[in-house]
């Protein structure tokens, strides 16, 4: 594998070049091999080689060529974007974020300043300092944020360059595929780019698949149950940290995670064994469990799968996203889907974990079925074992297929899913795993989506309730899971 550099006499790239030994300048398409990585450095005329990974497809470049155009397209995918004129908001702090490879390298902030609107941002001011990524709260949600703003764009590096209004809301202010490097960003570009090409070289080894999923609880006249109610936040049955009107007790999303395994079918099992337990300490007749993606407004719910043991890369997104992302969304409910897509489970929704792994979130919360979600887990089973290996067909951030993802389209992106998955079947791990699989595929080809109305119990074959021993004396509340 070799790692080279496509650019058009960019003194950036030529410093690029001259820092990283095992970085080769692109010369021809002829000499690549099919496990080379190109890595295109701003815009050039040169089309992207086939058959070989590009880091910064020229499709993706494009779409940056135009800030005014690009600020639409953001828009559109639920990306909140500054634009000039009177009604800019007023801007307390700025942040750049220098990103390669899916990755903030660091962050840069200054806590003065108008948002530059005037040309575009390709260099980090003097009077910006370098902080840490979890320098807090906000700090952390604006480097998500910008790297949410690359990846719609199709990117894989550039410079993000993000400001916040009062009460912490975030605003994309320029996206620039090739900065200017210099001084400490040459540094980090070049480190990064040694990092990748280290990555690379290493064999595969184990990994692990895991996931949490979050459901919401019904009673028999339609209303909302906290799981609060039965359930503390911590533990392998908890509560996710959203709250009733941002009050920190009352919280209505339940979360299951199991606990992790090699095989898919393990991590199901032992999904089910906590929805048994589950089910025993709730233990209400009347109270139904509802996953999919919007259960009761304004909670979105989602499906989390987890990789350990598999170094990240931007082009592992991309994998996931086509064959992971977009065969679920095509059997998801576009009635609910479409409420959620725009904040949560957009395409590339990841988040790094503290274990050293990441999380995959933008599925909606499968476990509608044993079926489906015994297909999910198995898609990235198969994702896991060849993510290198894959081919990425499709441009899927293109602006037609992004809107057709937003809106719910099943309708065009079907072909695109049942594509994929046809690739996806010529590799080994397929083999193992193909009885789950299958399902999935026969609800694509029929265009048949989901059931959110169903009781999950239900689906799963879960018993409901339990009568409890009559007791005398004082009524005992409900019990509560150790943390």
């Amino acid at each position: 594998m070799t790692y080279y550099l496509l650019y058009r006499g960019q003194p950036s790239a030529k410093r690029l070049l001259k820092r990283v030994a095992n970085l080769r300048p692109f010369t021809t398409a002829s000499e690549l091999r099919s496990d080379d990585v190109v890595i295109r450095w701003g815009a050039t005329d040169t089309p992207d080689p086939v058959n070989t990974q590009v880091l910064n497809p020229s499709a993706a470049v494009a779409r940056t060529r135009s800030r005014s155009e690009m600020a639409q397209f953001l828009r559109r995918v639920g990306v909140r974007v500054v634009s000039k004129g009177s009604n800019q908001p007023t801007f307390l702090r700025h942040y750049r974020f220098p990103i390669f490879d899916l990755q903030a390298l660091t962050c840069f902030r200054a806590d003065q300043g108008a948002a530059w609107l005037n040309q575009r941002i390709q260099r980090v001011p003097e009077h910006f300092r370098e902080v840490p990524l979890d320098d807090d709260k906000v700090t952390t949600r604006a480097m998500y944020y910008a790297l949410r703003a690359l990846h719609a764009l199709g990117l894989d590096h550039g410079l993000v360059s993000v400001s916040m209004a009062p009460q912490g809301v975030l605003y994309v202010v320029d996206v620039t595929p090739a900065p200017v490097l210099s001084g400490r960003l040459l540094d980090l570009y070049a480190n990064a780019v040694e990092a990748s090409i280290d990555r690379d070289a290493e064999s595969p080894s184990p990994f692990l698949l895991g996931t949490d999923v979050e459901l919401m609880l019904r009673n028999s006249a339609g209303k909302m149950v906290l799981a609060s109610r039965y359930f503390t936040r911590k533990g392998a049955i908890g509560c996710d940290d959203r709250s009733i009107q941002f009050d920190g007790k009352r919280l209505p999303l339940l979360e299951l995670r199991p606990a992790p395994a090699a095989q898919p079918m393990t991590v199901v099992s032992n999904l089910r064994a906590l929805m048994v337990e589950a089910s025993e300490t709730i233990n209400r007749e009347g109270v139904e469990w509802r996953a999919g993606s919007m259960p009761f407004r304004p909670f979105s719910i989602g499906g989390h799968i987890h990789f350990s043991g598999i170094p990240f890369s931007s082009r592992l997104v991309r994998v996931l996203d086509n064959y992971l992302g977009l065969p679920l969304m095509v059997v998801e409910d576009p009635r609910t889907a479409v409420l959620r897509r725009k904040r949560y489970g957009f395409y590339g929704d990841v988040r790094h974990k503290d274990h050293g792994g990441f999380e995959y979130r933008t599925p909606a919360s499968f476990v509608v079925s044993p079926e489906v979600t015994a297909a999910a887990l198995a898609l990235a089973y198969v994702i896991g074992h060849h993510h290198r290996e894959l081919p990425i067909p499709t441009d899927l951030y293109e602006a037609s297929l992004q809107r057709a993802f937003f809106q719910g389209q099943a309708e065009v992106l079907a072909p695109l899913a049942e594509h994929n998955l046809t690739l996806l079947s010529r590799f080994s791990a397929y083999q193992r795993v193909r009885e789950q699989i299958e399902p999935l595929i026969a609800m694509i080809q029929s265009r048949t989506v989901w059931n959110e109305d169903i009781d999950v119990r239900v689906a799963w074959g879960i018993p409901l309730s339990k009568k409890k021993p009559t007791k005398r004396g004082r009524r005992r509340a409900p019990t509560m899971l150790r943390a």
